[in-house]
């Protein structure tokens, strides 16, 4: 049965696009067919699917009124869907929320995410949809990961136990339609992409 995993987040740079990928990737690797569904007016998602060029992943590019649609459409096409929201379309953000089985909300490392994050599961909660956060580009050292811990228990936040770095293997990967364990597949970054994978997968069984 497929499964519909909505990356969302208001506010930009949190790298739920990067995230899509890596998902995308790790899911073919396992012999899962995979959509993307891209309602991000910048089409980044788009572009690295169309660089990857393979034929297990069906991209979608929508908007508007068509979005709810097409992610029904979407799951009928593939085992696993991803739908890459934008951050200030809240109508949007909406409609993807009642069509998910799971909510991904990326996470830095900082007081505005953590803020912006609040807000986004206010929204979840409103739509009854499944949130899960995913803390992304984890500074090795330093930063603001104790106060933005503190600020998402707050906000009651229920988050994965994967941690994603802030990695240049991530970007890298990115630029070239791969993910980071098809490009340093014994990577610091590869293996927290393979645990990142691994866990959303259990929360959709």
């Amino acid at each position: 049965m497929s499964k519909i995993v909505v990356l969302a987040q208001q506010k930009g740079g949190s790298g739920k696009t990067t995230l899509a990928a890596q998902l995308a990737a790790a899911w073919r690797a396992d012999g899962q067919s995979v959509a993307l569904v891209d309602l991000d007016p910048q089409r980044s998602l788009s572009r690295w699917a169309k660089l990857r060029g393979d034929a297990g992943i069906t991209l979608i590019e929508s908007k508007d009124w068509r979005a709810g649609g097409d992610i029904r459409g979407a799951a009928k096409l593939a085992d696993r869907v991803l739908v890459d929201c934008p951050g200030n379309a809240e109508s949007l953000l909406r409609t993807a929320l009642r069509e998910a089985s799971l909510v991904l909300l990326p996470c830095q490392p900082t007081p505005l995410d953590a803020w912006a994050t609040g807000a986004m599961l206010d929204l979840c909660r409103k739509e009854k949809a499944r949130a899960r956060v995913a803390l992304n580009r984890v500074p090795a050292r330093g930063g603001a990961l104790d106060e933005t811990l503190a600020l998402l228990s707050e906000a009651g936040a229920d988050l994965l136990t994967t941690r994603i770095g802030a990695r240049v293997a991530f970007s890298n990967a990115f630029l070239t339609g791969q993910s980071a364990a098809e490009v340093q597949p014994r990577s610091r970054a590869a293996e927290e992409a393979r645990d990142l994978a691994a866990e959303v997968e259990a929360l959709l069984q």
